[in-house]
């Protein structure tokens, strides 16, 4: 088979995923700025901005998919005329697959981006504020200290779009991964294995490269022990302009209304669509009536999927976590040991997920007793699928719950007490809220693996996930939207619990910063 096409269509998907999200995600973390300097009601909606970017991530691509099916797609709501035809036929192939991609990354960038430029010293914020004026000094200043955060949204958006194949499969734009999944899920071969995994794992290793290069800056910028004033570093920093600040409350309204709003309201604009007939006269309308019936109905009608969603996701969930906690208590009193860890989750999380898949399909066809009854009767081998990408996911939240604990805390329990009993008497009580988070985390990207879980999934077991990928496919938009509304309100509220998780985190770590300062006075 010929890859060199697949090739160049999956590096174009690439290169119109991040700069389509760079466009969009760069001026709205530096709105974002503004508006956090610009007053009480300034700061409410940069924090809500946030908030909303950080929900867009966690919703899986599949459902982004849907959503934008749903508005945009073959049979979406802005593209039915008066008699139901379609009218633009331009949002398919590479237009529709990169723009999917490219809201979501454009989500990533933002709070990438955003938090990048936050976490610098308020000093040498104040310093240069001064000699070049504080709109400049974003632009020459802030966001290139900050490009090590900005290049890792960068590979985290190539990754997404060069490993998964669920949007691409949808709008037929043949990837790598999309050509694998398509032609070699029964019978692959060594070569179709190394093609796949070729430009992910190129990505990954230069992602590594650079990141260990400048390994003494990134560290610098990844801690979390902040104090209380660089954290409100917006309640006192100089204000700007009326003008500026209208300019940025435009862009993030924009902003807004790309990743979040217009699609929401897709789904729910398909969810009351119907083409009415009368007299041979085709026309279409919206109902709040069938809205609300599709919507109701859904719990009932695909209570298995959410049933099975819930059960793999918690599973895997707390699989992933029970593995990676160990693995970063050791990373957290051992530099190289994470190093080493850090470079096994990259490279974990960029495997493209129909190889994972295949791999533990191919592992339960030895003849070893119980395989058999495994993979044909359990959910074993999908929770191992889904745990390959959840296991870093787990990793890298409980690694950032580890930096939050100070030295001191580690070393002291480190002399008072074994390892083991450090581990579950000191490490645990500190990281409740960050093992709560990790299960969370995973339950939503787990949920949304749809890639893996195809595969691998046993007779009878089907997710949300699976089941939206074939409603797409078949053409059932109505059953597609109202399935879509529940589980973009599971994933949401699960977001939401992790965000006021991550806060009162954020607040401890201040709190006890504060009361070491005064002890020390």
């Amino acid at each position: 088979m010929d890859w060199w096409h697949p090739l160049l269509s999956t590096l174009q998907l690439v290169a119109v995923a991040v700069s389509i999200s760079l466009a969009i995600g760069i001026p709205s973390a530096w709105a974002t700025d503004i508006l956090s300097r610009s007053g009480f009601i300034g700061r409410w909606l940069a924090h809500a901005f946030i908030l909303a970017m950080i929900m867009a991530i966690a919703i899986p691509l599949i459902l982004h998919a849907a959503a934008w099916e749903a508005t945009a797609g073959k049979f979406g709501w802005l593209t039915m005329t008066q008699t139901g035809s379609r009218s633009f036929e331009a949002f398919r192939g590479l237009v529709a697959s990169g723009w999917i991609h490219a809201v979501v990354g454009s989500a990533i960038v933002t709070v990438a981006t955003w938090y990048g430029t936050r976490s610098q010293s308020r000093g040498m914020i104040e310093a240069t504020s001064l000699d070049v004026g504080p709109l400049r000094a974003w632009w020459t200043i802030q966001l290139p200290v900050a490009w090590p955060w900005v290049f890792a949204a960068c590979v985290a958006n190539a990754g997404l779009a060069a490993t998964e194949m669920t949007v691409v499969d949808l709008y037929g734009y043949r990837t790598i991964a999309d050509e694998f999944y398509l032609f070699y899920a029964v019978n692959p071969n060594l070569i179709s294995v190394i093609v796949t995994c070729g430009v992910p794992l190129a990505i990954a290793f230069t992602f590594i490269g650079i990141v260990i290069f400048s390994s003494n800056s990134l560290s610098r910028r990844c801690r979390l022990t902040q104090t209380r004033q660089e954290m409100d570093l917006g309640e006192h920093a100089e204000k700007p302009g009326l003008l500026i600040t209208l300019i940025a409350a435009a862009i993030v309204t924009a902003s807004l209304l790309v990743v979040v709003a217009v699609p929401v309201v897709g789904l729910i604009a398909k969810a009351g669509h119907q083409i009415v007939i009368t007299d041979n006269h085709v026309s279409t309308d919206w109902s709040l009536a069938r809205a609300m019936s599709q919507v109701m109905t859904a719990p009932r009608v695909f209570a298995r999927e959410y049933q099975w969603t819930m059960v793999l996701g918690f599973v895997t969930g707390l699989l992933a976590t029970l593995l990676a906690w160990p693995l970063a208590s050791i990373g957290r009193k051992n530099e190289s040991a994470e190093r080493i860890m850090d470079i096994a989750s990259v490279v974990m999380f960029c495997i493209p997920g129909p190889i994972v898949g295949l791999t533990v399909v191919g592992l339960f066809q030895y003849n070893i007793p119980l395989f058999r009854f495994l993979y044909e009767m359990t959910i074993v081998p999908t929770v191992m699928a889904l745990s390959v990408r959840a296991i870093a996911v787990a990793y890298w939240v409980l690694r950032s719950g580890y930096r939050s604990i100070d030295n001191s805390v580690l070393a002291s329990a480190k002399l008072d007490s074994l390892w083991w009993q450090c581990f579950w008497r000191i490490e645990r009580p500190l990281l409740s809220g960050t093992l709560v988070t990790s299960i969370l985390a995973v339950a939503i990207v787990a949920s949304g693996d749809v890639p893996v879980t195809l595969p691998v999934a046993p007779p009878g077991v089907s997710t949300v996930g699976t089941r939206l990928f074939g409603l797409l496919h078949s053409g059932a938009r109505y059953q597609e939207a109202a399935l879509a509304l529940w589980y973009l309100a599971m994933v949401l509220l699960l977001a939401l619990a992790i965000g006021v998780g991550v806060h009162r985190q954020r607040a401890r770590i201040v709190r006890e910063k504060d009361e070491q300062v005064f002890c020390d006075h």
